[in-house]
């Protein structure tokens, strides 16, 4: 038996536990009878050979843990902060005068039907600044708005069966010298599996 199969059988043969035993307080005899239903995880097996255990973040995923498929201008993830809060799961895009605009496009291959972020400047930014924030699905905008420092826009766009995802920020003319930085906090697709 593989190593994937046998730990998807010891999780499956301890899904139902019956815990019994006696009660504190000085009485006798045996106590109630709990019975404890534990729920087994999905066991991948990859190419390699290794196992990999799934849960919930199966139907999940944060756009910073992908290779994007295309970036102009290059992109920073992991954590910023937006009008005061911090995103630990972001994609941010950085532009200026040299660079007016930046884009990041993702492969989702249909499996995906949401998409969900919290776009704002990061709170770095200089202050005064407004970006331009785009969001299209197959060639098709979606979202547009030109959002300033210190505020913040929820996203959230219905992607099923979608192939792409581009997220874009376009600078919007204020000083030449400054870079701005265009955050889609906590970026996540849902509703499927990678």
């Amino acid at each position: 038996m593989s190593r994937a199969r046998a730990v998807a059988a010891c999780a499956v043969t301890a899904a139902a536990i019956t815990l019994g035993g006696a009660c504190g307080g000085g009485t006798s005899g045996p106590g109630p009878t709990r019975t404890v239903t534990a729920t087994a995880p999905t066991v991948t097996v990859t190419a390699g050979g290794t196992s990999e255990t799934t849960g919930e973040s199966a139907q999940s995923r944060y756009l910073n843990e992908l290779d994007p498929l295309t970036a102009t201008e290059g992109i920073d993830t992991g954590t910023a902060e937006i009008n005061g809060t911090g995103f630990a799961s972001s994609v941010t895009l950085a532009c200026n005068a040299a660079g007016p605009v930046n884009s990041a496009e993702y492969n989702l291959g249909r499996h995906w039907t949401t998409f969900t972020a919290t776009a704002g400047l990061r709170d770095d930014s200089p202050t005064g600044g407004s970006l331009t924030f785009e969001v299209a699905v197959d060639g098709t905008r979606r979202f547009r708005e030109t959002i300033r420092l210190g505020a913040s826009r929820e996203v959230r766009l219905d992607i099923r069966n979608a192939l792409r995802l581009k997220l874009t920020v376009s600078y919007t003319g204020q000083d030449a010298s400054s870079v701005y930085y265009g955050s889609w906090g906590d970026a996540q697709i849902t509703g499927g599996k990678p």
